[in-house]
């Protein structure tokens, strides 16, 4: 006959031996989920105000559960809460420590619940506190960019596609087209926060319960809109972790960019920017060395949550409908990815802020082919077909590279060599000589341009949408 409590299980009326040792070591969560302590203490405290009001307990029952529980969200908060090796995860850490304070009573805390619907209430509410400081970070980062702009709106740089030299740009432009992509994942941050309104609690294991559960009353007590609209789909899915970990991703690609552009930018064959040395480091071999390995941290780093998002796909795929122990990688994926982006971010707000810019090198590289497209442009307004524009300007281009001539000596020589040459090409050829980075700079007009007025205009912008003045 099996024993009234299998020695070594929690739950063990079931069972008529002990959990294998290398099942318990890699069942057992708590290591991760500890850090829901406090989401879970409160749905706890939800649950037993609702399981009163319903007349599921007694007034006695939950008066003690809901003074343990006061009593154990006191250790946690003073750091006295101690672990045992036999809790499986937070839940049952916290029961385990109310039994011992309060006896029988605590036996009645799980009437109606699923540690499935606990898991997740405890995971929406983490991620809908914690949510605020990702978003403060990203601000932060944000604003460091605008700063940057600020600075840099007359200040001409190189852009590039291809990594080849492209057009003349500026600092500005630089620091806002970071800022912009940034802003898109605040707004898509904001929007994943909004959808964790629906309460899971009282879903119980996966399509409700027998008991006269009022599921309204915990939605509320916890913050929520409503409860979760089917018991099955709010215990056995992940989509509002997959939520908070694509745009997790999105936004490790960018600072992974960042870091790229921060590298390069910052080697001796580009030194456009300088690094402080708090963010560089030395080589154990090469005295000379100042390696940028907080900017390359950015760019690998940056890449990993992806990697999680990836991975909880991929274990949420192919399941039946339903909770299984697949689902409970999850935490581990978020944590690890939330952390990571808190840090990354950081980090990267630290690198921009101290950005250095070498305005004399930038100028520089701002060679006077970068006016090609302008003196195609100006072709077109002379009434010329883009297409023949691009072709005239292409052959100046090839003649400069095979005859070592700028762009302007390059296109006088083309014009003078043909015929069907453009009419405006010789007062163009006249015009390009004396043409400045800073001409280039100003005669771009249009919206999101690089002109000192667009990017003005685009600081603005960003402000406005991240609510600052």
């Amino acid at each position: 006959m099996s024993q009234a409590h299998t020695p070594g299980r929690s739950l063990g009326g079931r069972f008529a031996e002990a959990t294998d040792p290398i099942l318990e070591r890699i069942n057992r969560s708590v290591d991760v989920d500890q850090r829901m302590w406090s989401q879970d203490l409160a749905g706890s405290m939800a649950h037993v105000q609702m399981l009163g009001s319903v007349g599921l307990l007694s007034e006695d029952d939950v008066s003690a559960i809901s003074r343990g529980l006061t009593a154990i969200r006191s250790e946690f908060e003073a750091g006295t809460f101690a672990f045992e090796e036999a809790d499986e995860d937070i839940h049952m850490a916290v029961e385990r420590r109310l039994t011992e304070l309060v006896g029988q009573p605590a036996r009645r805390l799980h009437t109606g619940r699923s540690r499935n619907d606990q898991v997740m209430t405890d995971l929406m509410l983490w991620m809908r506190e914690e949510g605020e400081a990702m978003r403060e970070v990203l601000v932060g980062l944000i604003e460091a960019f605008l700063t940057q702009a600020q600075a840099g709106h007359d200040t001409p740089m190189p852009s590039f596609t291809h990594l080849q030299p492209a057009q003349v740009s500026s600092v500005a432009q630089w620091a806002l087209s970071h800022a912009a992509e940034l802003v898109g994942h605040l707004r898509r941050w904001d929007d994943f926060l909004a959808r964790l309104d629906q309460c899971p609690l009282g879903s119980g294991a996966s399509v409700g319960s027998y008991l006269p559960l009022d599921r309204q009353h915990t939605a509320k007590a916890l913050g929520f809109a409503r409860p979760s609209l089917n018991a099955m789909a709010s215990t056995g899915g992940r989509t509002e972790v997959m939520d908070a970990l694509g745009v997790l991703a999105m936004i490790g690609s960018s600072i992974s960019r960042l870091g790229e552009e921060l590298v390069i930018f910052a080697s001796p064959l580009f030194g456009f920017i300088r690094l402080p040395d708090r963010l560089t480091t030395g080589s154990s071999l090469l005295p000379q060395k100042r390696n940028p390995d907080g900017a390359e941290l950015l760019r690998g780093e940056g890449k990993m949550a992806a990697q999680d998002f990836a991975g909880l796909v991929s274990a949420t795929s192919g399941l039946l409908s339903g909770y299984a122990k697949d689902l409970q990688c999850d935490k581990t994926l978020l944590f690890r990815a939330w952390d990571r982006t808190t840090d990354l971010l950081t980090l990267a707000g630290l690198h921009v802020e101290a950005l250095a810019f070498d305005e004399a090198k930038l100028r520089a590289a701002c060679k006077p082919s970068l006016a090609s497209l302008w003196l195609a442009d100006q072709l077109v307004l002379s009434g010329l077909p883009f297409r023949r524009a691009h072709h005239w300007v292409g052959l100046a281009a090839r003649a400069g590279s095979e005859r070592g001539l700028e762009l302007a000596e390059a296109f006088a020589a083309v014009i003078a060599e043909h015929d069907d040459a453009p009419e405006a090409g010789e007062r163009l050829a006249k015009e390009l000589t004396g043409l400045t980075p800073d001409d280039l700079l100003a005669g771009l007009a249009t919206e999101g341009s690089a002109g000192p007025e667009s990017t003005r205009a685009q600081v603005v912008a960003v402000r406005e949408m991240i609510g600052g003045a």
